[in-house]
């Protein structure tokens, strides 16, 4: 029965922590970053959302400020973000993507993810590589 008290606290602990950002067993922080490469003046429409948090729209003018948002995995595993990119007029040309999944075993991974839309596509690049490799076409 002691244990068994002992876990539930701990756990207790673990989705206080989930709720109000202060998990006691958080790792770094992931961040995504949004970038608008498209050219000809053209703006990038970045809607991204997880199962408990919608981030909503942001518009990113061309040659403007990056769009970026930092966050902790879930403790249990499983977090996802996934993002919709559109362009083009009144933004009709988009894709909708998986923009961050916590990796199996649920440990927390940190670091930075960068995402570049250009005319041809969506690129990805990270802190360790530092090259750009395309993701996605536009569809």
């Amino acid at each position: 029965m002691k244990n068994l008290t002992i876990f539930l606290f701990v756990f207790a602990l673990c989705m206080i922590g989930n709720v109000y950002g202060g998990n006691p067993f958080k790792g770094k922080k992931t961040t995504l970053l949004f970038r608008n490469g498209l050219a000809y003046k053209k703006w990038l429409k970045v809607h991204c959302k997880s199962k408990n948090n919608d981030m909503g729209a942001k518009y990113l003018r061309p040659g403007g400020m990056d769009y970026q948002f930092s966050f902790h995995d879930n403790v249990l595993g499983g977090t996802l973000f996934w993002c919709t990119l559109s362009k083009g007029p009144d933004y009709k040309i988009s894709k909708r993507f998986n923009a961050y999944v916590q990796g199996s075993g649920g440990k927390p991974h940190g670091g930075s993810y960068n995402y570049i839309a250009q005319d041809d596509g969506i690129y990805h690049s990270n802190l360790v590589e530092f090259k750009l490799r395309r993701l996605y076409g536009w569809n």
